[in-house]
Order: structure tokens, then sequence, then C-alpha cells
């Protein structure tokens, strides 16, 4: 069942929001699929560089886990969802507000396991790093994205 608005739609070309949501689509993708294997496969050996560069320190610490939950797990149903909302939001108001918020709490997310990688475990993970910046360009596109509908 699709989510349609009625007057949004008439004051916004769909095609201007195609593309972004579009590329929204394809970096939630790709963060669905970098999330699916820092859940279910061991750290590559490429990602422990250093004490400071190490994907295996921070995905074995107890701080990977938030209720019992990976934090790859989360990461893994925020972009499933975004890449369902992506191509709606395109056409509905309601998705691309949806998928807003849906990212602001991403985002507040990263940065909280940003400051847990570098305060409290005292390292970064290169593919949790690389989970985080395509989270924060959902997030800019989407905020971008709604905009154009209140335009």
């Amino acid at each position: 069942m699709a989510i349609h608005d009625t007057g949004a739609a008439d004051r916004v070309s769909p095609q201007k929001l195609r593309k972004p949501y579009l590329l929204s689509t394809a970096i939630s993708s790709a963060g669905l699929i970098l999330s699916l294997y820092l859940a279910l496969l061991p750290p590559p050996t490429f990602c422990d560089i250093s004490s400071f560069l190490s994907c295996d320190l921070v995905l074995s610490s107890p701080y990977a886990r938030l209720g019992g939950i990976p934090t790859a797990t989360l990461g893994l149903g925020y972009f499933a969802a975004a890449t369902a909302l992506s191509p709606l939001a395109s056409k509905s108001k309601r998705a691309s507000k949806t998928l807003l918020i849906l990212s602001i709490i991403a985002v507040v997310g990263v940065a909280a396991l940003v400051y847990t990688e570098l305060v409290l475990i005292g390292a970064i993970c290169l593919l949790c790093t690389a989970a985080h910046l395509l989270g924060i360009a959902v997030f800019a596109i989407s905020l971008m994205g709604f905009r154009s509908y209140s335009a």
C-alpha cells in the first residue's frame, strides 16, 4: 500500500525529488550490505591497522552491544528501513518525513557511537566509520528532500 499526501505532491515535481532519493536508496543499500557484513562476519584483517585503527577492538568491546543487541544489527535495521523508505519519499511527504525522523535518530546514534569509540574504547573501526558516513549521507539527503516539500 503506497503512502500518498494530497497537496504536497502538487507543489513539488516528482522528477526534482527522484534523483536525490534514488541516491539515498543506493547509499542505504550499501549501508545495509555493510551492516549485514558487520553483524554476521568477523572483522577482516585489513581493518586492524594499529591499536587505534582496529575493527576487532571495537567490535569485540562490551560497547558493541546495546541492550544485548549488536550495534551492527541496529544499523542493519536502520538501513533496511531507509532502503525501503527512500523510493517512497520521492512521492510522499509523509514517507519523506518518516525517513528524516529515522535519520535524525540514526545520526544521534552515530554521534554516541563515535564518542564511544574515541573516548571509551580508544579505537576506531574503519568499517563502522564507513557505515556512520553512509548514515550521515542519508540524513543529509532526507533533510534536503523534506525541505523541498516545504519549499
